[in-house]
């Protein structure tokens, strides 16, 4: 799969550790993106995150801080690539079409946090870049809102990306 690229889309420490956010199934999210993680390494599938910050000192996403650090247990290794964004959009204003065009890609597989914000948006705007693209739809994940469950909103992201922006494949039925 030369043309194929894992993308991994805001799995940092802020969205584990803020008091009163809990990601839906967010421990099991994330020992399914260490799987594909794993599963692209081994299959020579390169590997690429997104990481959200923002302009200037003094967010909570501030650069180098430890809420933008990328989750320990799936951070990059050495050959990995990492586009930093300050939109829900992965590609607007960010090196992200650049790096995949040298990487060769064609076919993105996404997944990460937050279903209805990054997720959806960068999954979006692949269609409009030109990539074909699988979401892995149980590896991303999002919070309780007040109008809709965690469950519910990536069920609902699920069922309206499918066979529009992309496909929605389970991890156990996809490989790489």
């Amino acid at each position: 799969m030369a043309d194929t690229v894992l993308v991994v889309v805001d799995v940092q420490n802020i969205m584990f550790e803020t008091e009163g956010y809990v990601p839906f199934e967010g421990e099991r999210v994330v020992k399914t993106i260490e799987g594909l993680i794993a599963a692209a390494r081994e299959h020579g599938v390169p590997v690429h995150y997104i990481q959200h910050t923002t302009r200037g000192a003094g967010s909570e996403f501030e650069q180098d801080s430890h809420n933008w650090f990328i989750r320990r247990e799936i951070a990059p290794k050495p050959g990995d690539t990492v586009s930093v964004k300050h939109s829900y959009d992965g590609f607007w204003d960010t090196d992200l079409d650049a790096v995949l065009k040298k990487l060769g890609a064609k076919k993105l597989v996404f997944c990460g946090l937050q279903t209805e914000c990054c997720v959806d948006t960068t999954v979006r705007s692949a269609l409009a870049h030109g990539y074909e693209s699988v979401l892995i739809g149980d590896a991303h994940t999002s919070y309780d809102n007040g109008v809709l469950t965690g469950e519910q909103i990536v069920a609902h992201h699920n069922q309206t990306l499918h066979k529009r922006f992309c496909r929605v494949i389970m991890s156990g039925d996809f490989s790489f």
